[in-house]
């Protein structure tokens, strides 16, 4: 029955121990897809808060550390001091307990020698000798008693102090001890930190090379169809032929930024392509706070308030492009008067209506979104930005 009991308690530990592991999981897999749907600028936010938080958990760890290493010299000296006082004590409790057996023994014989005088008693030379010894044999117990309290009363006054004297000692050790858990603490708060930081840091860099990547390809499809002539960008043979890693495509984002062609859109304000949205991403420069790049966002990114949302065009047009593409989802371009065009992408649907060369009226469905929609505007290769031309109420 005992080993049933055994097992039965070790089962539990384990069962414990992976419940723990996969709560710690779920919630380190909880925020990491937390960081994936944030804003660039605030991941950005989150790596500098995060830097500033290891920089305060480094001085003060530098801090307890420098106090911990005077406390350490001390608490040894203090440890091997505690175990001579415990000895001592030990050796002047026992002393102590013998003092007290002999204390009772000797009060038990000096009350004897005090007992009454029996009835009947008659007065003899031997009789008168035998008081005169007992006399004398209460005195010297009396005088024996009263050094023996005496040194009893100072043992344990040595004893008390002595105790005292391990009360401040183990404070003193309780103090540092704290200490030491306080340091472990922080140490380990510092590599909590270390390790978001690392995710968030790996992130933010894919975040940049996506961002990178999709502006690229749509560009590449407005210059195909003769929407935005892009200018030449110089790419070197190293940047296609070393190794993918976080640094150089940064540094490849860096050198690859290019300022398109802006302009006012002064016409009048129209639909906007989602019922109700907030701003993920703003249109025009933004600079890096963490690898100081400039770049340039030729488009917004708008955030549905509610999951598969209905994406609809903001003017009347015709349809020029419709399909997947590797980087955006689905897309579709519409051509609108005055040389403007809309750009949608990011759609997980398109509408089965919409095809090349289709007629569309302002606000017919172009398609769904689970979250996010990537909208651009351009007219007579220039770009604008696409909160000028919708109304945003």
């Amino acid at each position: 029955m005992r080993k049933i009991f055994f097992i039965f308690f070790c089962f539990l530990g384990l069962f414990a121990n992976e419940i723990s592991e996969k709560t710690k999981n779920l919630e380190s897999n909880k925020r990491i897809q937390e960081q994936l749907n944030k804003k660039l600028e605030d991941l950005a936010n989150d790596i500098l808060s995060g830097e500033k938080k290891l920089k305060e958990l480094s001085d003060q760890i530098q801090v307890l550390n420098l106090q911990t290493n005077k406390l350490e010299a001390n608490a040894k000296a203090q440890n091997k001091e505690l175990q001579t006082l415990s000895s001592q004590n030990k050796e002047l409790l026992k002393s102590k307990a013998l003092m007290e057996n002999k204390l009772i023994v000797l009060m038990a014989k000096d009350f004897a020698y005090d007992l009454p005088i029996p009835q009947g008693y008659i007065e003899s030379k031997e009789s008168f000798m035998a008081f005169e010894v007992l006399e004398g044999l209460d005195r010297v117990l009396s005088e024996e008693i009263f050094k023996l309290s005496k040194d009893y009363e100072d043992i344990t006054r040595l004893i008390d102090n002595k105790q005292a004297q391990i009360q401040k000692i183990n404070l003193n050790l309780k103090d540092y001890n704290d200490q030491i858990a306080k340091l472990q603490l922080l140490k380990q708060n510092q590599l909590n930190e270390i390790n978001k930081q690392k995710t968030d840091r790996s992130i933010y860099a894919k975040k940049l090379e996506n961002l990178q990547a999709q502006q690229e390809e749509l560009r590449k499809t407005l210059n195909q169809l003769k929407i935005i002539q892009n200018k030449k960008q110089e790419e070197t043979k190293d940047n296609k032929s070393k190794p993918s890693n976080n640094k150089q495509t940064i540094r490849q984002l860096g050198s690859s930024y290019q300022s398109g062609n802006i302009k006012k859109y002064t016409g009048k304000k129209t639909i906007a392509p989602l019922d109700s949205f907030t701003v993920k991403q703003k249109f025009g420069n933004y600079l890096d706070p963490i690898y100081n790049i400039k770049i340039f966002n030729e488009n917004v990114i708008l955030r549905s308030t509610k999951s598969d949302a209905t994406v609809r065009s903001v003017l009347d047009g015709k349809v020029v492009f419709a399909k997947d593409t590797s980087m955006l989802q689905r897309v579709v371009i519409i051509e609108h008067n005055n040389g403007i065009h809309t750009i949608y992408a990011h759609l997980d649907k398109i509408a089965p209506t919409i095809k090349v060369g289709k007629n569309v009226k302002k606000g017919s469905v172009v398609g769904r979104i689970k979250n996010d929609l990537t909208f651009e505007v351009t007219q007579e290769n220039f770009h604008i930005n696409p909160l000028e031309l919708i109304s945003l109420n």
